[in-house]
């Protein structure tokens, strides 16, 4: 190597120390290194992603808003409004909250179809039996962005048996199952799922807590149980039989779901699958993404669903 040649690779090694020591770096640079060191930045790695059509109606309502109180701020200078302007804001402003709310109330299955264009279609079905455990519907066709994935297809599962889903790379089959999960399907009311195709989330909830946290399932179905109970005033001698069955089964769960032994069973779940009592304690973040799928496991072993639909739950582990 020449001298001149050696001048330069030592310059440019010179100049690489002092990048890496922070000596020549940008103010972005410095400030990025900052605001990462302070754990800045988290809450928007762990938010709620919104779906492209979400997120418009999130920045129209949001223009709207602007838009209104440039407006007020127009209308106290003594600029006033002409009516029709006016009216127009509040309409518009009315139509995005309107189309926010009825999104809240959507079901799983509406939702797959308006956003992942996820559509299953069957042959009608008989009136199932309302304690039924069994899956049985015929001429099952699911479709993804118009491309049949399963057509014409039986389908049926039956309660006690375990079923493996077989095919190649982007056959479909994570669509199918979501689908399932959906209950894009004639599924009876009294079969209730569990979908796990991924870890459980990055919180700062404990481990122990993420996996016997089930208010939701508790008030879900306490809010059945006394719909049930108003029901049976006025309901005849049969469907009080029916009812009776149903409310039996829902006090069973109930009990199963009982707080005072519920940190007891989380905690012995998560040492099968390899907590420690301290690691039990340590916020979910602070895991890999195999930790969190075992974490998603023993929610799923707790909650104990008559139908456990598992899509490659083995990921990462």
């Amino acid at each position: 190597m020449s001298g001149w040649a050696a001048k330069q690779a030592k310059k440019a090694e010179w100049a690489e120390a002092r990048k890496l020591d922070g000596l020549d770096a940008t103010h972005k640079e410095v400030n990025d290194t900052r605001d990462a060191a302070m754990g800045k930045g988290e809450d928007q790695l762990f938010e709620k992603k919104l779906s492209k059509e979400e997120q418009k109606a999130e920045k129209e309502r949001k223009k709207a808003e602007a838009k209104a109180k440039r407006d007020a701020k127009k209308a106290a200078k003594g600029k006033p409004l002409s009516k029709k302007k006016s009216k127009e804001n509040l309409e518009k402003l009315a139509q995005q909250e309107a189309a926010m709310a009825a999104r809240v109330d959507e079901s799983e299955a509406d939702r797959l179809a308006r956003e992942e264009h996820i559509i299953a279609t069957f042959a009608s079905q008989k009136e199932q039996h309302a304690h039924a455990k069994d899956i049985s519907v015929r001429d099952v066709t699911i479709s993804f962005h118009g491309a049949n994935l399963i057509e014409n297809t039986d389908f049926a599962l039956n309660y006690g048996n375990r079923y493996g889903f077989i095919g190649p790379n982007g056959s479909g089959k994570s669509t199918i199952m979501k689908a399932i999960a959906a209950r894009c399907l004639p599924i009876p009311e009294s079969i209730d799922l569990f979908f796990l195709d991924q870890e459980y989330p990055a919180t700062d909830t404990p481990a122990l807590d993420a996996v016997f946290e089930v208010d939701d399932e508790r008030k879900a179905l306490e809010a059945e149980a006394e719909k049930i109970n108003d029901a049976l005033a006025d309901a005849d001698e049969e469907e009080q039989e029916q009812l009776n069955q149903r409310l039996q089964a829902l006090y069973e769960r109930l009990d199963e779901l009982d707080a005072a032994t519920a940190e007891a069973r989380a905690s012995a779940i998560l040492h099968g699958l390899g907590f420690t009592p301290k690691m039990q304690k340590m916020p979910t973040k602070s895991f890999s993404g195999g930790w969190r799928m075992r974490v998603a496991l023993a929610r799923a072993l707790f909650l104990q669903p008559t139908c456990l639909v598992l899509d490659e739950p083995t990921n990462h582990l």
